[in-house]
């Protein structure tokens, strides 16, 4: 969803998911790479807490 949001802007993906909130995340998917995208999150990922990190991996399988 995090790549989505990126990518796509905020309100594309809230609408889409049908979450009624409003979003100034503009799309930056003609801007930036998946590559680009994943090294951004990827830095986010880095500087959460340990147990934020496990509860995420655990989450997504990893």
């Amino acid at each position: 969803m995090l790549t989505d949001y990126i990518r796509r802007g905020g309100q594309a993906v809230l609408d889409d998911i049908g979450v009624p909130m409003t979003s100034g995340m503009p799309a930056f998917g003609e801007i930036l790479t998946d590559g680009d995208i994943a090294a951004i999150l990827g830095f986010i990922k880095s500087n959460w807490p340990d147990r934020i990190r496990a509860i995420q991996a655990e989450r997504n399988g990893d």
